[in-house]
């Protein structure tokens, strides 16, 4: 069970947009690209190219969490920026929900 406060270690990958992989493959991303070792309540966010899916990887000594949230058609995720060229990077916890909780329009139909 994914379970996420304000005390866990939020870190965004900018280039990763894989959304087919699943708990081994962004593992072997953090370990052998990133050259990063998870810790106990680290979560790992990933977003689709599209901006419409984000991921949150969890860890914790015992088992790995995936939560996934989705937007229908005509919503997306705001665009995460970051100045500098880190690959991946860290996010404060306000930002986490603020990313989570804010759907972007992506079209406005009037009738």
């Amino acid at each position: 069970m994914l379970s996420v406060t304000g005390l866990n270690k939020f870190y965004f990958l900018k280039d990763f947009h894989d959304m087919r992989c699943k708990y081994e493959r962004v593992l072997s991303i953090i370990h052998q690209q990133l050259n990063r070792e998870p810790e106990e309540g680290d979560v790992f966010i990933v977003m689709s190219k599209d901006l419409r899916k984000v991921r949150l990887f969890s860890y914790d000594h015992r088992s790995y969490s995936l939560f996934e949230k989705r937007f229908t058609a005509g919503y997306k995720f705001m665009q995460v920026l970051h100045d500098g060229d880190e690959v991946i990077y860290s996010i404060d916890w306000k930002d986490v929900v603020l990313l989570l909780e804010s759907p972007i329009i992506k079209r406005l139909k009037i009738r």
